[in-house]
């Protein structure tokens, strides 16, 4: 999971314009001045992330604490906002002269001042009433899921659903609808007629891929995923792989891993760890190396010096956590340290066999890379409907298991673990779902591509060498930012072609069928 670095980037002031002509001085200046404005509000969002951080890392887990951090959060908030949509960023904005700025100017430009155009849409009132109902719909959500009843959340969803669309309608730019707006916040440039095509190939593509595995009789022994593992030595196993994968930042223990930026020189990740179970610790582990790689790598200072959209996020730390990380030739780099570290004898492809697995799940989280496709593309669905007034809040549940019987031939036995599973519609982050298999797709293209760029792909990683991997990476999409409208361009300018989901399907098609002999 990526936390959110804000809306704005951060900046530093310029060094003085010399030779230019008046009016390219006077607009250079404009925007300098904005650039430099832009900052000091970047600087407070960086300060509300350390916040954030401190909350889930160090931070006393109390009812007492989290009151006061809450009011503090709040404070911090309302500063940011007002900063945000201060009428003296609006004067800087007009006063800047389109014409005079060019390439990383111009798009750094057009990017705060669609930012600006936004935060300013929604009303104070509405921002605090959407903060109010996010709260108090998270408190509802994790009650209703302790006590598995979707009718205790139902109220407080209906409201999430509500402000959530509101807040979108006031802020809609030329986008087709409500949920492309939504989408949009999450997966710029990317409509939804356009995620539903490679959705819909995806979903016509595996069920019968995992119809096949499943009814193999090859299937992996997944034994040596589970013994003892002491949580000393799996965390000191694993920040040894994620500094060898090239990831220079702190790392910690938290609930819920997390990546937090609050610049590129400093990246913090978080993972969690199982006693019992070692595979899920070191995955989130390079999960959200990867999503830490890819802020590292960011090429500046400014607004435009951000992560693309989510889904080129989940694509960096897909790449890692799977391209690399369940790859043969990474176990057989890990393989003898893996032994060492755990005092275990399984062989490279005994372990590699058993980290594939694959089996049906009702939980997304605990879903392996061949069936979680699906748990992805019945939230899309589900959310879209609602939003788009197809369907109720108060028919999700019923949705829901229907989808999960259709989908993945699982009956879900209770809400919690069903339609309460996931936190994100609580916290109004709708069109969020999308950006998993997005990056998904996108990963298994840019795996695609860096093997026939790079020509040794597997040999790199079986010496270890994540470096040349890492700078294969950086060039193709880390250095470029927010530059790109879209993914698609970004794809379209690095790669030579849009996103397409033809690369992930044939990823998943030849891995499955050689491990399970298919």
């Amino acid at each position: 999971m990526l936390t959110a670095r804000g809306l704005f980037g951060f900046a530093v002031k310029s060094p003085p314009l010399q030779g230019r002509g008046q009016v390219r001085a006077l607009s250079a200046s404009s925007y300098e001045s904005l650039v430099d404005e832009v900052s000091t509000t970047r600087r407070l969002e960086q300060i509300s992330a350390l916040v954030h951080w401190d909350s889930m890392v160090t931070m006393p887990q109390t009812d007492n604490h989290h009151a006061a951090r809450g009011l503090q959060s709040q404070a911090l908030a309302g500063v940011i906002h007002e900063r945000s949509t201060s009428p003296e960023i609006g004067k800087l904005i007009a006063a800047v002269d389109e014409t005079t700025l060019k390439g990383k100017e111009l798009a750094n430009f057009r990017l705060m001042s669609k930012t600006y155009k936004e935060s300013c849409a929604i009303p104070a009132e509405l921002e605090k009433k959407k903060a109010q109902v996010s709260n108090d719909a998270y408190v509802s959500w994790t009650k209703a899921r302790e006590a598995s009843d979707f009718n205790m959340f139902s109220p407080l969803l209906n409201e999430a659903f509500s402000v959530a669309g509101e807040v979108a309608a006031l802020r809609m730019d030329g986008e087709a609808s409500v949920y492309d707006k939504m989408l949009d916040d999450f997966e710029r440039g990317l409509p939804s007629a356009r995620v539903g095509e490679i959705f819909d190939e995806v979903e016509a593509a595996l069920p019968p891929l995992i119809e096949r595995v499943l009814a193999s009789q090859n299937a992996p022994d997944p034994r040596p995923l589970s013994g003892d593992f002491p949580l000393a030595a799996q965390e000191e196993f694993n920040k040894e792989i994620v500094a060898a994968l090239g990831f220079k930042g702190r790392s910690d223990v938290s609930v819920h891993p997390f990546t937090t930026s609050f610049s590129p020189a400093d990246v913090r990740i978080t993972t969690r760890f199982d006693e019992k179970e070692w595979y899920q610790g070191l995955a989130g582990s390079v999960h959200e190396a990867g999503h830490g790689i890819y802020e590292s790598n960011l090429d500046g200072d400014l607004t435009v010096d951000s992560p693309l959209s989510m889904g080129t996020h989940e694509s960096q730390s897909l790449f890692w956590e799977r391209h690399v990380g369940m790859s043969r030739a990474f176990v057989k780099f890990m393989g003898p340290r893996w032994r060492k570290a755990f005092g275990r004898e399984e062989s490279d492809e005994e372990i590699y066999r058993a980290i594939n697995t694959v089996k049906r799940s009702l939980i997304r989280v605990e879903a392996d890379e061949l069936t979680y496709p699906l748990h992805v593309i019945l939230r899309t669905r589900i959310e879209r409907d609602v939003v788009n007034g197809k369907v109720a809040v108060e028919d999700i549940p019923r949705l829901w298991n229907e989808g999960m019987k259709e989908m993945l031939d699982v009956e879900v036995p209770e809400d919690s673990k069903g339609c309460l599973q996931d936190v994100h519609w609580s916290g109004l982050a709708i069109g969020y779902f999308p950006t998993y298999l997005l990056g998904a797709v996108a990963a298994a293209q840019l795996e695609h591509h860096a093997r026939v760029e790079l020509g040794n792909f597997d040999e790199l990683i079986e010496r270890g060498e994540f470096d040349k991997i890492q700078a294969w990476l950086r060039d193709k999409v880390h250095r470029h930012g927010s530059e790109p409208s879209s993914i698609d361009e970004l794809f379209k300018e690095q790669l030579g072609e849009e996103l397409k989901s033809s690369y992930f399907i044939k990823y998943l098609t030849d891995k499955y069928s050689r491990i399970y002999g298919l």
